[in-house]
């Protein structure tokens, strides 16, 4: 009887690998958008890896959007999501653009921008955490695109 008990130990110890992290991969799909009531939204899709043999959970997206290292979108999302396992997924987010942000940029380098003798960038920066068996996970988001032209729809 004690053999049953040792074998069934030794199993779960040797035969359950811990979760191992998410891994971010890119942010890819970055379009700026009008909407109906004149606002302007950024969306994106963000790529990650789940590497685990089981479905990870993400509970939260916090992450910014900058240009010219001013804030344009904060993007906090607490609507909960699966990574299937062994796969990559995608994270699809959106958010406004703060428009006194985007009034900073254009008074330091609208002209320049419209005659096309500039451009400006998109920094992603920030966080999405993941769980499983209740362990979290932090995956840092670090990623930036070095152009905004042929973004806007």
């Amino acid at each position: 009887m004690t053999l049953r008990y040792l074998v069934i130990i030794l199993f779960f110890v040797f035969g359950c690998k811990p979760i191992e992290p998410v891994n971010f991969i890119e942010v890819k799909d970055v379009k700026i958008n009008r909407s109906k009531d004149d606002g302007i939204f950024i969306t994106a899709q963000i790529i990650l890896e789940n590497p685990n043999k089981v479905k990870i959970t993400i509970n939260e997206v916090d992450v910014d959007i900058y240009a010219e290292d001013i804030v344009l979108v904060s993007v906090n999302d607490n609507i909960p999501r699966e990574l299937k396992e062994n796969t990559e997924s995608t994270i699809d987010i959106e958010g406004l653009i703060n428009v006194d942000n985007l009034e900073k940029i254009l008074n330091q380098k609208g002209l320049a921008i419209i005659l096309g003798n500039e451009d400006i960038g998109l920094k992603f920066s920030g966080k999405i955490v993941a769980k499983a068996y209740g362990i979290k996970d932090e995956i840092e988001i670090n990623y930036t695109i070095d152009s905004v032209k042929g973004l806007i729809n």
